[in-house]
């Protein structure tokens, strides 16, 4: 299905989402069609929410978000619309429930594998830990059944619904990526609904040739989308590199709410979808992104 309609239909207000790739295939495409179908007050996760998030508390979609940090990291850079929110509730005030890396890892990786919580060998000892308290819980610390010595624990995380960008999947929602993944594969494994976003859709066979590389299997999937450039301005192994020069002037080209106004109009409010994302692009940056084939490694399955 659409893209348009995958969000439509699978994503409510208040949900808790889960938003694929670490550099490699970002979700930007699901998040923009989130920003144009304005839903409101979904909690959002990822590792490192970045430009991402941002664009998402700007637009009002999100008044909670799970993550690391949510910065520019080329240059690095502020996300202005995460410091207005912050420090004077523009466009709302929104809850920071920050993570480490390893932790929000971990607790994808316990609702994953369907099980209340991970232990962890950190955070005990930092703000972290017990801050801010309107978030609750984040970590607590249990005694080992084997050793007596008290160990950090974190909870499971178990989104509402999920969205990745692969490289490749089948129409029933075999998904395969390579290249950083990052806590991709954990993340939509611990969710409740799963949409797939992939550059190319490819017959069964190509999935079977190379099982290893699925990160999710067709039948936790409720929507497959064809949706070249995708993750746009992030990379995606294969098929584009990471758009410096478009990540590197956000900053710049959002620092007041005119400026993001302006900004949002012109990539996400005044196009109705990828396909027309990318005529703003233009084709001569297409040319430029698109990734030169290069093939190492490659292995014979021949028995």
């Amino acid at each position: 299905m659409s893209m348009s309609k995958a969000i439509k239909k699978f994503i409510k207000d208040g949900d808790l989402v889960f938003l694929g790739g670490f550099g490699n295939g970002v979700t930007y495409s699901a998040a923009h069609e989130m920003i144009r179908q304005k839903k409101r007050n979904l909690k959002v996760c990822k590792c490192g929410g970045g430009i991402l998030f941002d664009q998402l508390i700007g637009a009002g979609v999100t008044n909670y978000i799970i993550t690391s940090h949510c910065w520019n990291g080329i240059g690095p850079q502020p996300t202005w619309n995460f410091k207005r929110a912050m420090e004077k509730g523009i466009p709302q005030k929104i809850i920071y429930n920050e993570q480490s890396l390893f932790m929000i890892n971990m607790s994808f990786f316990a609702g994953y594998m369907g099980i209340p919580f991970m232990p962890i060998r950190s955070i005990i000892g930092t703000d972290i830990y017990n801050h801010p308290k309107e978030v609750g819980l984040k970590a607590s610390k249990v005694k080992c059944p084997f050793t007596g010595e008290d160990i950090c624990v974190v909870p499971a995380i178990t989104p509402d619904v999920g969205v990745i960008q692969v490289q490749r999947a089948d129409k029933n929602g075999n998904a395969q990526m390579w290249g950083l993944i990052g806590d991709t594969k954990f993340g939509v494994n611990a969710c409740k609904r799963i949409i797939v976003a992939a550059e190319e859709i490819v017959d069964k066979k190509v999935i079977m040739e190379s099982p290893e590389r699925t990160i999710v299997s067709g039948h936790k999937v409720d929507a497959v989308v064809h949706e070249p450039w995708g993750g746009h301005p992030s990379n995606m192994q294969g098929f584009y590199y990471t758009d410096l020069e478009y990540a590197f002037n956000y900053t710049k080209e959002t620092k007041t709410i005119e400026d993001w106004e302006r900004w949002l109009e012109k990539w996400v409010t005044g196009v109705n979808n990828r396909q027309e994302y990318l005529k703003v692009l233009g084709e001569e940056k297409i040319e430029k992104l698109r990734a030169k084939s290069i093939i190492q490694g490659a292995v014979d399955y021949g028995y």
